[in-house]
């Protein structure tokens, strides 16, 4: 049985998202794992993306990284 993406997987997936802005240091491979293993494990495919993203809204980067 697949396993469910842990919070914090999806909290790294959404980080990962948020860091390819304009220069795409960035990646979406994690967000698109995550996404993948929760839909085989049985969760609704809309609700990971949208807490992929919204992860990825909330992460800040700090200031020295900009």
């Amino acid at each position: 049985m697949p396993k469910k993406p842990t919070p914090e997987e999806i909290q790294e997936a959404g980080r990962q998202l948020q860091r390819g802005g304009f220069l795409g240091r960035g990646s979406s491979k994690k967000a698109d794992r995550v996404l993948e293993e929760a839909v085989a494990a049985g969760l609704d495919q809309q609700a990971v993306a949208m807490a992929i993203l919204s992860a990825a809204a909330d992460y800040e980067p700090r200031r020295w990284a900009r």
